[in-house]
């Protein structure tokens, strides 16, 4: 793999995008010289084992995680749940204001055609007083 293959990759893998960054990620990884190919095959090497050693200790962490992470997963579905609630009303809000809406736009109508009535009764009157 080329030098800028390995450089690509290590920061993929390790979440950031400089230089600067990974070494303050990676504490073995602040004496390496970077300019040099062998110094990110090392880097590719130790991003790897941590990930991989991350990823063993995820699959069975300590009893006192376990507890955490089932109270975080209880929370978040709960979130969750509620989220979706929350989207449902939402929706039956947006639904009842467009019913709201329509019915104040059918209540103006009705009101302009009773103006309309008014004016032409009152037209009708002044013109059988004038008579």
């Amino acid at each position: 793999m080329k030098r800028d293959e390995l450089k690509a990759k290590v920061y993929e893998l390790s979440e950031v995008t400089t230089t600067g960054q990974l070494k303050a990620k990676y504490e073995e990884l602040k004496t390496l010289d970077m300019r040099r190919k062998a110094s990110w095959e090392k880097a590719l090497t130790i991003v790897q084992k941590q990930r991989d050693d991350f990823q063993k200790w995820l699959e069975n962490p300590p009893e006192e995680y376990q507890e955490l992470f089932a109270e975080i997963e209880t929370v978040s579905n709960e979130y969750n749940q509620k989220l979706i609630e929350a989207k449902k009303l939402g929706k039956e809000v947006i639904l009842l204001a467009d019913s709201v809406e329509e019915l104040a736009k059918e209540c103006e109508a009705e009101a302009d055609s009773l103006k309309q009535e008014v004016k032409v009764a009152r037209r009708a009157k002044k013109q059988a007083e004038l008579n």
